[in-house]
Formats: C-alpha cells, structure tokens, sequence
C-alpha cells in the first residue's frame, strides 16, 4: 500500500512493509544490467489478452526512467489496470478516511497499545532514523507503520511521481488510454485498519526495522526486481512478511484472491489488458499467478528476449 494520496499502497511490492513498497534506491542504479526485464506474464482467450506486470511503486529521481520493457508493455496496451484507477482517486476524501480509522480511541495512546518495553524498544529504533515517536503518540499502530516508512523514503530521497503506477496513469491519461483499478482506496486502508492489534504492532515494529537498514537492503531488492528474479524477491521480500501469518493473509493472499475474477472478467473483452500490481503479488505459491493456474488458465512468463507485445 502506497502512502502518498496520488498511490494510496501498498501495498504493493525489503523486509516487512518495505517489502510491500517494493523500493528502489538511486545510489544502487548502477549495479542494474540495462539489459535486465522485470517480470511479466500473459494469459490469453480468443481475441482477448491480459499481461501481468510486477510494479515497483516508489522510485527515487535517479532511477525515474523505466525498463524498455514496461514502455513496450504499455505502447501496446489498449488498457491499463492497476491496484487502484489513480485517475479517479479524491486525495482530500482518502486522507479523511485515513485519518478517521488511524485515531487512537479517546483517552488512549500508541504507547498504550504497544505496552512500556515495545515502546521503549520502538523508540529506540525510531531514533536511529531520527524520528520522534512521541509525535505519532494519538495514532493507531498500523498508521505509525505507514508513516514512519513514509518519512524514511522522504529522508531517502524518494518522490511518489516517479513510481511506476504515477507514470503509467501519467501515460494513459495524456494517451487516452482506459484505467481500471482492481480495489478501492477504502479497501486498501480498511487492509491495514482491520488487522488485530497484534498483527498491527508486529507491522509496526518490522517497519521500524526495516527503516533503519533500508540503505543495505535496497541494492538486493532493485537488482531482483529489475532482472525478474522471481525466486530471489520471494526469498528477500515475502520471507519476514510470512512471519507474520494474519498480516500476510491480509495484506497479500486476500488481495490477490479477490483480484482473480476481475482479472478474469478483462478475458471477456477483447484486445490486450496490461494489469499493473506489486511485484509482491506475482511471487510464491499465494500468487496471483498460481491462483490463476489453480484455476486452469495457462499463463506463458515473458523471457528476457520474448518481444513483450507478442
């Protein structure tokens, strides 16, 4: 799940909700092949056809230029369809239902919710990023989670506008072309606002973690992502998320289950599909593509060489 208002996730492509962000870092842009294709898979019926796409959501200003093959990809498109239509998100309504489900109940607090030594341990952590987590002290723990991982990728250099799903939507609106989302910004935060209070403080702690050793991790994840290594993104990205069974259940096999019929309803309309999700969500047995495979459809994975229009 974007943060920002423009991409609202998720997430939704580093461990834990870093992870889910699936980020890339401009100091690491030159340990990436120029030959190197993030990966994609088609499925077709008839005159109709979809190409799934794994997404990297942020990206720093030096990484801003995307892969040929997400340019190819799109050039030959007659829609796109991303985790949300981000042509038609209301930024204003999204931040009032943010706000209004990450309030802590009146008289209670974040410190309250995690208990006097995971506070502790927390603001520790938060320290080593330099942030204050006393000023995060009125908001529920999954909302901490998603700003404390907000403000490090500010304090790293990362702009929402260069991310994939910003430039395609850019793209599609200038081109004409139609944007479908799969789920709704409210479904996205209810996502997080749903988890037990547990799951939530097992996702803000993994956040708190993971910030503070993003700059050694992103090197890895930017390298699988860009050369398609699916075996090493589920390795690096979804083994700590899976560590945590109710927010993995939440956060990725739930979403990817309820996307299968509306990916399977784009086969009823002719010409080609390219839907846009999370890297995350194209990797390990709870994928999207297994759940489409478990359901007879035959997916063809685009190889390094494959011409991605074909």
């Amino acid at each position: 799940m974007n943060l920002s208002p423009a991409e609202t996730r998720r997430c939704g492509r580093l461990p834990g909700l870093m992870a889910l962000a699936l980020l890339a870092c401009a100091w690491f842009a030159a340990a990436v092949a120029e030959t190197a294709q993030p990966a994609a898979w088609t499925l077709e019926r008839e005159d109709s056809q979809v190409v799934l796409l794994g997404s990297i959501h942020l990206l720093p200003p030096g990484l801003a230029e995307l892969p040929t093959r997400v340019r190819t990809l799109y050039e030959a498109a007659d829609t796109l369809v991303m985790e949300l239509a981000m042509d038609q998100l209301d930024p204003v309504a999204f931040q009032r239902e943010v706000n209004r489900l990450g309030r802590q109940p009146e008289g209670e607090t974040l410190a309250g919710s995690l208990g006097e030594a995971r506070w502790e341990e927390a603001r520790a952590l938060a320290r080593e990023i330099d942030l204050d987590l006393d000023l995060l002290a009125n908001v529920q723990p999954w909302l901490a989670a998603l700003t404390i991982t907000q403000l490090r990728l500010v304090q790293l250099g990362f702009a929402p506008e260069f991310g994939l799903e910003v430039q395609l939507t850019a793209w599609a609106v200038r081109d004409g072309k139609p944007i479908g989302g799969l789920e709704t910004a409210e479904a996205q935060i209810a996502v997080f606002a749903n988890l037990s209070t547990e799951e939530q403080i097992d996702l803000l702690m993994q956040s708190l973690g993971d910030a503070v050793t993003l700059r050694d991790d992103a090197d890895a994840i930017v390298s699988a992502w860009r050369s398609g290594d699916v075996a090493r993104m589920d390795a690096e990205l979804l083994a700590s998320v899976r560590e945590s069974p109710g927010l993995y259940e939440a956060v990725v096999v739930e979403r990817n289950r309820d996307w299968i019929e509306p990916i399977e309803a784009l086969l009823d309309t002719p010409g080609t599909h390219l839907v846009v999700v999370g890297a995350l969500h194209l990797v390990g047995e709870d994928s999207v593509v297994a759940m489409l495979e478990a359901r007879g459809h035959r997916l063809e994975r685009l190889s390094s060489t494959d011409d991605p229009a074909g």
